[in-house]
C-alpha cells in the first residue's frame, strides 16, 4: 500500500464525514420546514410544546428566507407561507447536491482502495512490455 494513496484516502474519508453531516443537517431542516408549513396551514395549537419547538427551530432555519414572499392568512387562522415552501425547496436542492458529493467521494475512496489493493498485490510483478502474435492460417497478411 502506498503512503500517499493512504493519506489521500484518509482525506476523502474525513471529507465524506463532513459532507454527510452537512447533508444530514439539510435533510433535518427540510423536515422541520415541512412540519412548520403543515402546522401553520392547519392552524395548529401554538400552546403545545411540540408546535412551539417546531416554530422555534423554524425561526432559525428561515432566517435567510424571511420576507421573500408574503404569507397569506386564511379565514380560520390558517397561514399559507410560500417562503416556507421556497426554503424547503432550497434546502432540498442543497441536500441533493450534498448527496451527489457523497457519491463522488465514495467513488474516489473506492478507486483509491482499488489502486492500493492493486499496487499491493501486483506491485512486485513486472508486466510484459511486448506482445507475441500468432499467425493464423486464414490471415493472408501473415506468413
Amino acid at each position: 500500500m502506498s503512503h500517499a494513496g493512504s493519506e489521500k484516502s484518509t482525506g476523502f474519508r474525513v471529507a465524506r464525514v463532513l459532507v454527510l453531516f452537512i447533508y444530514g443537517f439539510a435533510i433535518v431542516c427540510t423536515v422541520i420546514l415541512a412540519m412548520a408549513f403543515f402546522l401553520e396551514l392547519f392552524n395548529a395549537n401554538q400552546s403545545t410544546p411540540f408546535v412551539r419547538w417546531v416554530f422555534r427551530a423554524t425561526e432559525r432555519i428561515m432566517q435567510p428566507f424571511r420576507g421573500i414572499f408574503p404569507a397569506i392568512e386564511g379565514e380560520s387562522g390558517s397561514v399559507f407561507d410560500p417562503a416556507l415552501l421556497f426554503a424547503m425547496f432550497i434546502y432540498w436542492l442543497f441536500a441533493l447536491g450534498m448527496h451527489a458529493l457523497v457519491d463522488w467521494i465514495d467513488r474516489k475512496i473506492a478507486a483509491a482502495r482499488y489502486r492500493d489493493q492493486w499496487d499491493g498485490t501486483h506491485g512486485s510483478t513486472v508486466a510484459p512490455t511486448t506482445q507475441t502474435s500468432v499467425a493464423r492460417p486464414d490471415d493472408p497478411g501473415r506468413t
